[in-house]
C-alpha cells in the first residue's frame, strides 16, 4: 500500500511539474520577429489577397516567419474553394495578389509586354497565358516574376512606371519589392 501511495504522489508531482512548465512557456513573452515592423507597416499600406490552398501564398507567408501574423492577409477562398465575396468585389483573379494604397512603382529600362483584356475569342501571346485578366490590361516586366493588372495605363517617367492604387500585383513578390512599394527599409 505504501508503494502505491508513493507512486500516486510521484505521478501527481510529474503532472504538476509538466503543467507548470507548459503554463510558463505558454505565457512567456515571445521575442519580436525580425520582420514584425515590416509586416505591421504593410498592414497600414497594403492588402495581401490569397487562398489557403495556394502554395505561392504559403511561401509568401513563410518568408515572414513568426511575423506573418501581422500581414494584411485577406482569405479569398471558402472551404469549398469558391471565391469569397470581398475578393470577387475586388476582382482578384490570381494568388497571391497585393494591392498598395499608394499604387505600384516598377523600375525597368525596357517596355513591358502588355496583355489585352481576356475575352472568349481573344488570342494572346504565350507569355500572357495564365496571366491576362478578364477585367484589366496586364503588364509583364522583364526580370520580375509577377504581373501587374491595372484599369488604367501606368505613367512612365524615365525608367519608372507608376500604376494607380487600383493596380494589382499578382505572382511571386520578393520582400525587397514589397518594402520598396511602401518606402520601408528592411532589417539586415
Amino acid at each position: 500500500m505504501q508503494t502505491k501511495t508513493k507512486f500516486i504522489i510521484f505521478i501527481v508531482l510529474v503532472v504538476v511539474i509538466i503543467g507548470g512548465l507548459g503554463t510558463y512557456f505558454a505565457l512567456k513573452p515571445q521575442a519580436p520577429g525580425k520582420l514584425d515592423q515590416f509586416a505591421q507597416a504593410l498592414s497600414q499600406k497594403a492588402k495581401f489577397y490569397g487562398a489557403f490552398w495556394c502554395t505561392h501564398c504559403q511561401a509568401q507567408k513563410a518568408e515572414f516567419g513568426s511575423s506573418k501574423k501581422y500581414l494584411p492577409y485577406v482569405e479569398c477562398s471558402n472551404p469549398d474553394n469558391t471565391q469569397t465575396q470581398i475578393c470577387k468585389d475586388n476582382k482578384i483573379e490570381g494568388y497571391p495578389t497585393w494591392m498598395f494604397q499608394d499604387g505600384v512603382k516598377i523600375t525597368s529600362k525596357s517596355a513591358p509586354l502588355v496583355c489585352a483584356i481576356k475575352t472568349a475569342t481573344s488570342v494572346e501571346p504565350d507569355a500572357c497565358a495564365g496571366r491576362s485578366s478578364e477585367y484589366y490590361q496586364t503588364w509583364i516586366f522583364d526580370g520580375y516574376n509577377f504581373s501587374i493588372k491595372s484599369p488604367t495605363a501606368p505613367v512612365q517617367e524615365g525608367d519608372v512606371w507608376k500604376f494607380p492604387s487600383t493596380a494589382q500585383v499578382t505572382g511571386e513578390n520578393p520582400l525587397n519589392f514589397l518594402a520598396e512599394q511602401i518606402g520601408f527599409v528592411l532589417p539586415q
